[in-house]
C-alpha cells in the first residue's frame, strides 16, 4: 500500500515519533483535529490559536536530548538552515509549519547516534529513498549563495534514476538549472558486464552529457571490482553514501558533518583518478589533433552529422576558397586551412567513397527552425569557420544558397546520403548540438569553446541510437529525398531573393 502524503507537521511528528494523542492532550483538543493537521486535510496556519502552542510543544518534546531530534528533522527539510540556538530553531520551525507543501512520510528514514563523538546521518532505504535523498542534496545546492561542485559516483548504473522516467526528467532539469548558475558536476559510471543500460542513461540525461560544466568518467574494466558503493557529494557540505546488497536491498546515508564529507570527497577523487574520461576536450587551436585522431577511421560504420545549419568548414573546396577570400584571409593562410578542412571533409562526408568501398549510410540532420532563422538574418556568421580562424567569418546569402543547392544535388547523386530536417516540435532525446558521429568508432562535438572527442563505444553508439530514433520520429515530408530536395531548393530561392 502506498504511503499517503503528510503535512509538514505530520512529517515532523512522524520523524520525532510523537503520538497524535500526546499532542492532542497537551493542546486540550480532540485527537481527530490533530490527525487532520497531520494529513493536511485541515490547515494549521499561523493565524490558528494553536500554532504557537504546537511550536512550544515540539521544542519541549526535543529539549531533553538537546533538541537533537528536532534539529535533525529541520535539517532534513532545510539542509542549509542555521539551528545553533533556540531562537534559530524556533524561527525555522515556524517557517516549516507555515509551509503547505505535502511531504512523504519519513517511515524509512532513521537517524543513528552512538555516543558523544557520533556523526548524525539520515538513512533512506531502496531506490525511492535514494531519489528522496538526492532531491535533498539538490535542495541544499539550490539554497547555496555561491555555485559549487557536485559529484555523482554510482556503482549501480544509476538504477535509482532510470527506473522512474518522471524523476529522470526532473533530475536532469534541476542539474541543468544549477549548471546555469555556475555549478560544475562530475558523473562517474561503473560498468557492469553489459553496457546497454548506458543508452537509457543517455536518453534520460543527454543534455548533461554535452554540457561544458559536466565531466563524465567511466571505469573501463568492469570485471575488476574497484567500487561497490556510491557517492553523491556537494562540495564540503553534504554527502550521500549508497550501499547495496544484491539487486534491490540498498540504503542511502546522508552526512552533513564537514569532516566526514571531506573524507568522502577524498575517496571519490581517488576513484575518479582510476577512471577514464568519456570526452577529451580540445581548444580550437588543436583542431588538427582532432582530425588526425579520427582520420584513420573514416570509412567504417554509419555516419551521422547533426547540425543547426550547414557547417561551412566542410563545404566543397571552391566555395570555401571564395568565403575565405571574401573575408580577407591571405592565400598562405587559406592553403593551410584548406589542407586541414579537406582532411576533415574526407571523414565527415560521403563524397570520397570509392566505388570498391561499401557505401555506409551518411545522414545530415539539420534543425529546421534554425535553418530558417539564419536565412532571415541580415548577416550570417559561420560558427565553425569563426571558431577555427579566430576571427568573424561572414557568409553571404548567395554563398549560403549555393551550399544548400550543393546539398540538394548531392542528395540525389549519392544513394547512401540522406538529409533530415528535425523540428523543435519533434520529440528528440538529443539537445540541439553540433556533432559528427561515426557509429562504433567516435563522436566529435563542436561548440563555441572548441571540440570534444569521444571514442568510448557506449556513448558513441548511444548517440547513434538516439539519432536513429530522432530520424524515425521525423515525419516523411522532412526526410524523404524528393520532398527534402524541394525544401532545400525553396530555401535557396528565398536566400537568393533576399540577396
Amino acid at each position: 500500500m502506498k504511503n499517503k502524503s503528510l503535512s509538514t507537521l505530520g512529517f515532523i511528528m512522524d520523524s520525532m515519533d510523537i503520538q497524535t494523542i500526546a499532542l492532542a492532550q497537551n493542546l486540550h483538543v480532540d485527537a481527530s483535529l490533530v490527525s487532520k493537521w497531520k494529513t493536511g486535510s485541515r490547515t494549521l496556519s499561523e493565524r490558528s490559536a494553536y500554532f504557537n502552542d504546537v511550536i512550544e510543544y515540539l521544542i519541549s518534546f526535543s529539549e531533553e536530548d538537546g533538541f537533537r531530534l528536532l534539529t535533525d528533522c529541520l535539517h532534513a527539510l532545510y539542509p542549509q538552515a542555521e539551528t545553533a540556538d533556540l531562537t534559530q530553531i524556533r524561527t525555522i520551525l515556524r517557517r516549516a509549519l507555515a509551509s503547505q507543501k505535502p511531504l512523504t512520510p519519513p517511515k524509512k528514514e532513521r537517524t543513528f547516534f552512538t555516543g558523544m563523538n557520533s556523526v548524525p546521518a539520515l538513512v533512506f532505504d531502496g531506490c525511492a529513498g535514494r531519489r528522496t535523498a538526492i532531491l535533498k542534496l539538490l535542495d541544499y545546492a539550490d539554497e547555496m549563495s555561491e555555485p559549487g561542485d557536485l559529484i555523482f559516483l554510482d556503482s549501480e548504473e544509476y538504477n535509482w534514476l532510470l527506473e522512474n522516467r518522471d524523476f529522470s526528467g526532473e533530475f536532469s532539469n534541476r542539474i541543468m538549472a544549477l549548471l546555469k548558475k555556475g555549478f560544475h558536476a562530475k558523473f562517474v559510471i561503473h560498468y557492469s558486464t553489459y553496457r546497454e543500460r548506458f543508452i537509457h542513461l543517455f536518453n534520460a540525461c543527454s543534455p548533461l552529457l554535452f554540457h561544458r560544466n559536466v565531466k563524465w568518467y567511466y571505469y573501463e574494466y568492469y570485471d575488476e571490482n574497484l567500487i561497490n558503493f556510491s557517492f553523491f557529494i556537494l562540495n564540503h557540505a553534504i554527502s550521500l553514501l549508497g550501499i547495496s546488497v544484491g539487486d534491490k536491498d540498498s540504503s542511502s546515508i546522508v552526512f552533513t558533518d564537514n569532516n566526514m564529507v571531506i573524507r568522502h570527497e577524498a575517496i571519490a577523487d581517488y576513484v575518479i583518478a582510476q577512471c577514464r574520461c568519456l570526452f577529451e576536450d580540445f581548444d580550437p587551436s588543436e583542431f588538427e589533433t582532432v582530425v588526425n585522431d579520427i582520420y584513420p577511421f573514416k570509412r567504417k560504420g554509419s555516419f551521422y552529422c547533426m547540425l543547426p545549419a550547414p557547417a561551412f568548414m566542410s563545404v566543397k573546396e571552391y566555395l570555401l576558397k571564395e568565403i575565405l577570400s571574401d573575408n580577407g584571409i591571405s592565400d598562405a593562410d587559406s592553403r593551410i586551412y584548406l589542407d586541414l578542412y579537406n582532411k576533415f571533409r574526407k571523414v565527415t562526408s560521403c563524397h570520397y567513397f570509392k566505388k570498391d568501398m561499401p557505401e555506409e549510410p551518411f545522414i545530415y540532420i539539420f534543425q529546421l527552425e534554425e535553418m530558417v532563422r539564419r536565412i532571415r538574418d541580415k548577416t550570417f556568421v559561420s560558427g565553425s569557420l569563426t571558431l577555427l580562424n579566430g576571427k568573424t567569418v561572414k557568409v553571404t546569402k548567395r554563398q549560403y544558397a549555393q551550399e544548400i543547392r550543393d546539398l540538394a544535388k548531392d542528395l540525389m547523386k549519392y544513394e547512401n546520403m540522406q538529409i533530415v530536417f528535425v523540428s523543435e516540435k519533434d520529440l528528440a532525446s538529443l539537445p540541439y548540438i553540433s556533432c559528427w558521429c561515426r557509429q562504433n568508432l567516435w563522436m566529435v562535438q563542436m561548440d563555441k569553446e572548441g571540440f570534444r572527442l569521444s571514442d568510448e563505444v557506449s556513448v558513441v553508439n548511444a548517440a547513434a541510437a538516439a539519432l536513429e530514433q530522432c530520424i524515425r520520429r521525423t515525419p516523411p515530408e522532412r526526410k524523404n529525398k524528393e520532398s527534402v530536395r524541394k525544401l532545400l531548393l525553396n530555401l535557396a530561392e528565398e536566400l537568393e531573393a533576399e540577396e
